[in-house]
């Protein structure tokens, strides 16, 4: 079909408020006498011809961007919307008729969680990042400041940084930001992690906390990107103000950077990638950024963030949120061999998830049958974060994982002391009781089938839970 261009750009008075999905409702019909339209988004090279169907919508998608637009082409002539809701969910609605029958056009710009600048892409990409960006580590302060923090714990409780950290910001402990971060123990962890990832949502601009690229990285809200961190900002830089954090994150980059050299030699992220790749048949990601801070001492997470580059040339971030390696630099009891491997160990099970998780949805049917007993595999006094039967198996693979590839990494003495210490963590630890029972019969199986990925394994694996439940 021909199309003669003679664009208009249609701009109207959303449904909702800045900060919430829009939806557009178009009242003029667009007609048109064959039985599909051409409709084309700004990065498309070429329309896309949507065809009439029995449910009556026509429907089309697109992650937002900023600019980003929508021509629908008509017979004499085109509209074009554009994407007015950047980074949230926007909807337009036009009645549409395709060769006389009725239906209804729907374009979607859909919600995104974070947006690269084509330079960005250019110049990390390939990468292997390691931070402690600024007001990541300022969220961190606050935690463990925070009365909840101090009841609830996860970071550190000593050492001449947090002797430091204590006194240099006691005299502002009266801030409202800490009132504001006073949560009960059923919100303290849901309530930690909104709060600390999404600290890297933020940057300084003199005292002022500006949005970066990252729009959420932890929290349920996905469409008004509502969290604790983003709820609280005002307070934050007024706390960051009136303390004068700035000057003290300047004080100590020499030590950040220390730490920063440190974590990059012992961190093998592409290493772990590449092996990871060839269990799971996944491509790894473009660029990985290890954000960590000295304060934080347990509770790590990931996340994982797609875009493109200006050619259309996909891009997939990994961020990886963990403690740094200051934790055992003082263990006497550590060989180096042993400390690389423990903060290994603690790199590669956040890292393993973004293989695991999307593995495990494939068997979900049949996981959530075999771990819906809950209290058998991991009791909820101590598991409690890990409410799907889902999330519990993924912790015992990622877990177990880590030995299979310790055991492919590290001299065999190194391997099985890191071996026993992940099950003794497991078990005694974090209240996965049938730890020692599943890692070893990974291992066995992984033994048995040399050659056979573990994402290949995963119905043996399964099959050997649901046995060793019935027992």
């Amino acid at each position: 079909m021909n199309f003669k261009r003679c664009c208009f750009l249609l701009v109207l008075l959303p449904v909702w408020a800045f900060g919430q999905p829009k939806m557009f409702y178009h009242k003029d019909t667009l007609k048109v006498a064959a039985n599909a339209v051409g409709v084309r988004f700004s990065h498309m090279k070429a329309p896309m011809m949507l065809s009439g169907n029995k449910f009556g919508i026509v429907d089309l998608g697109s992650d937002g961007a900023p600019g980003k637009t929508a021509t629908v082409y008509l017979e004499n002539d085109s509209i074009q919307i554009r994407n007015d809701n950047f980074p949230y969910e926007e909807k337009h609605f036009f009645p549409l008729q395709l060769a006389g029958h009725n239906y209804k056009l729907r374009l979607r710009f859909n919600n995104v969680t974070a947006s690269f600048p084509p330079a960005y892409i250019r110049e990390n990409r390939g990468r292997a990042l390691v931070e402690i960006p600024e007001t990541f580590e300022l969220a961190n302060i606050l935690l463990m400041l925070s009365p909840s923090g101090k009841k609830m714990g996860g970071m550190v409780d000593s050492g001449q940084y947090h002797d430091e950290v204590m006194a240099y910001f006691k005299p502002y402990l009266g801030h409202p930001v800490f009132k504001a971060l006073d949560v009960g123990e059923a919100e303290y962890s849901n309530n930690y992690y909104e709060f600390r990832d999404n600290s890297i949502c933020y940057e300084f601009k003199g005292d002022k906390l500006v949005p970066t690229q990252y729009f959420l990285v932890y929290g349920s809200d996905d469409s008004t990107y509502s969290n604790t961190f983003r709820n609280h900002v005002g307070l934050v830089a007024d706390f960051a103000k009136q303390s004068n954090f700035r000057a003290f994150y300047q004080s100590n980059l020499p030590y950040y950077r220390q730490l920063i050299a440190q974590q990059a030699a012992w961190s093998d992220v592409a290493g772990m990638q590449r092996w990871l790749g060839k269990q799971f048949s996944q491509r790894g990601f473009d660029t990985s950024k290890l954000i960590f801070s000295p304060i934080i001492n347990s509770r790590h997470s990931t996340q994982q963030f797609g875009g493109s580059d200006e050619n259309g040339r996909s891009f997939h971030e990994m961020i990886l949120f963990v403690n740094g390696p200051n934790l055992y630099n003082a263990a006497a009891d550590l060989n180096e061999q042993q400390r690389r491997g423990v903060l290994a160990g603690i790199i590669f099970t956040e890292v393993d998830h973004n293989y695991v998780n999307p593995r495990t949805n494939n068997f979900k049917a049949q996981i959530d049958s075999v771990f819906a007993n809950r209290d058998f595999w991991a009791p909820v006094a101590k598991t409690s974060f890990y409410s799907k039967p889902a999330s519990i198996f993924n912790e015992y693979m990622t877990h177990a994982l880590f030995s299979l590839y310790a055991t492919d990494t590290f001299d065999a003495l190194t391997a099985k002391f890191l071996i026993a210490r992940r099950e003794a963590l497991n078990v005694e630890g974090r209240g996965f009781t049938k730890f020692r029972e599943f890692n070893a019969v990974l291992m066995k199986l992984k033994k048995e089938n040399p050659d056979t990925p573990v994402s290949d394994l995963y119905p043996k694996v399964i099959d050997w839970c649901r046995s060793f439940a019935m027992r």
